[in-house]
């Protein structure tokens, strides 16, 4: 007989539980869809990301004429950001063959400290 009023009593506390934590839950969804909508991507949002993809920024260091520039290169569009006399024979050849050919950077801040070395 003990034994059956301990399961009893058991029992009754896992189902209050049970039903303590089930209808906090089920309160808690009250008013809240079961299905939130996903956005199909469209085909024009899709060739702008492709297009924003191929187009990245790169920041190149030339020299042409005795003129050391940076340039900002998005895609095939080339943009001077900045330009400095210098003299060509004061530094090492391989460095001026390398500025001739342009020296490009990811970021700018990299290409200015290298612009500042040749400047100053």
């Amino acid at each position: 007989m003990k034994i059956l009023k301990n399961t009893l009593i058991v029992s009754s506390y896992v189902l209050l539980v049970a039903l303590f934590f089930g209808g906090g839950y089920a309160i808690g969804r009250i008013g809240v869809s079961d299905s939130v909508p996903t956005p199909m991507p469209t085909v024009a949002a899709v060739e702008e990301v492709n297009a924003n993809d191929v187009k990245t920024t790169v920041y190149e260091v030339k020299v042409e004429n005795g003129l050391l520039q940076i340039n900002k290169c998005v895609g095939d569009n080339k943009t001077a950001i900045l330009s400095e006399e210098i003299s060509e024979n004061v530094f090492p050849s391989e460095d001026i063959d390398e500025l001739k050919k342009g020296v490009e950077f990811d970021n700018l801040d990299e290409a200015q400290q290298m612009f500042e070395n040749f400047v100053s």
